[in-house]
C-alpha cells in the first residue's frame, strides 16, 4: 500500500504551459498573416478616351429670341476610362461609385462621378458620337465575386474643361470606392 501524503502537491512551474500557449498563438498569427491576402483587389486603366463637346445656345426666354443677347458656349469634356477591377478576397465586393480627380497645373482640383447607366443613354441621344466610345459599360450593380474580374467603361463629365487642358494636366487619378472596403486608386494615364 502506498504511503498517505497528507502535505501539498509539488508546486510546478507555469512556464512550461506559457511558452506553449505563445508558440500556439504565433502560429496562428503567422497563418492569418500568411494565407490572408494583402490587397483587397487588382485596379488598372487600360484605354482613355477624350470627347470634348462645344455647345452653343441660342439665347431665349420663354420660347423668344432675346434681341441684342449674345449666344452661350459651353465646353465640356468627357472623359471614358477603360477600367478593369479584380478582386483578390475570398468575399465578394460591391462598387459604391467611382470617381476622377483632375488636377490642373496650379494644383487646383475638380472631382466628377462616374454617369449612372441612366444618365449615359440620356446623354447618348445629345451626342450620338460616344455611343461607340462606350461599347460596355462597368456595373456598379452586382457584387464581384471572390477571384472574379470585372471590366467596363465609365463616363466622367468634366464641365468647362476642353481637350487642351486635360492633356495639359499636373495629374488625374481615378478612384473606386468599394463598400465595407477601402477605396482603391490608380493614377489614369
Amino acid at each position: 500500500m502506498p504511503d498517505l501524503n497528507l502535505g501539498p502537491a509539488p508546486q510546478t512551474s507555469p512556464l512550461k504551459g506559457i511558452l506553449i500557449a505563445i508558440a500556439i498563438l504565433a502560429a496562428i498569427a503567422a497563418a492569418v498573416f500568411y494565407l490572408n491576402p494583402r490587397k483587397t483587389a487588382d485596379l488598372a486603366v487600360s484605354n482613355v478616351q477624350l470627347y470634348a463637346a462645344h455647345t452653343t445656345t441660342n439665347s431665349q426666354q420663354n420660347g423668344f429670341r432675346i434681341v441684342g443677347q449674345a449666344a452661350e458656349t459651353d465646353d465640356d469634356l468627357y472623359v471614358i476610362a477603360t477600367v478593369t477591377l479584380q478582386n483578390k478576397l475570398r468575399l465578394p465586393i460591391f462598387i459604391q461609385s467611382i470617381d476622377a480627380t483632375y488636377t490642373t497645373t496650379e494644383n487646383t482640383f475638380d472631382t466628377a462621378k462616374a454617369l449612372s447607366p441612366t444618365d449615359v443613354a440620356r446623354l447618348e441621344q445629345s451626342f450620338p458620337a460616344l455611343t461607340p466610345l462606350m461599347p460596355n459599360q462597368l456595373s456598379f450593380d452586382p457584387a464581384i465575386g471572390p477571384g472574379s474580374t470585372a471590366k467596363g467603361t465609365a463616363l466622367f463629365h468634366f464641365s468647362g474643361l476642353t481637350e487642351k487642358s486635360w492633356k495639359a494636366r499636373k495629374s488625374a487619378t481615378l478612384t473606386v470606392n468599394l463598400a465595407h472596403q477601402n477605396p482603391q486608386t490608380i493614377p489614369i494615364p
